[in-house]
């Protein structure tokens, strides 16, 4: 994990930077599509029981996650006016959270127990999917003026 979480820092600084040149929603669909398609590669380098494949396993995984992260904090927020930005941003964020990383290990969990460890790959792909078409669904804020304000608020 030290391993794998210091190669990811550089990853999401690099995505962050990226995203301020190309974009937001397409730095953030390609760790999507990244982390969707990981998930059939994770569990089988876990099984391996080798550090080194262990290393790599966790190492892809979180760099998708980085990918994400990266340009996270800029797309949420501009997708807000400054009138409810801060509210907006934290409570998509903190929703998310919730459902997402509450139910998430407790589906995994029940998928693996009951159907085996690749339909945990395949529940990873449809979250991952699911972002792909929640992002694509929105604006693109990249250029947003962080400035600007609500027409209520002139």
């Amino acid at each position: 994990m030290l391993i794998a979480s210091a190669i990811q820092i550089p990853i999401q600084f690099w995505a962050a930077s990226l995203s301020d040149k190309l974009g937001r929603k397409g730095i953030f669909i390609v760790g999507a599509i990244l982390s969707g398609a990981w998930g059939f590669v994770l569990f089988p380098l876990l099984g391996t029981k080798d550090f080194l494949w262990i290393t790599v396993a966790i190492t892809g995984g979180l760099a998708g996650m980085a990918l994400q992260y990266g340009p996270q904090a800029a797309f949420f927020s501009e997708l807000f006016s400054t009138h409810v930005r801060y509210s907006g941003a934290s409570l998509g964020y903190q929703i998310g959270a919730i459902l997402g990383g509450a139910l998430a290990p407790l589906i995994a969990t029940m998928l693996w127990e009951t159907y085996g460890i690749e339909y945990v790959g395949y529940y990873i792909a449809l979250a991952a999917a699911l972002t792909v078409f929640a992002v694509l669904a929105l604006s693109e804020t990249k250029g947003t003026d962080m400035n600007a304000l609500h027409p209520s608020q002139k």
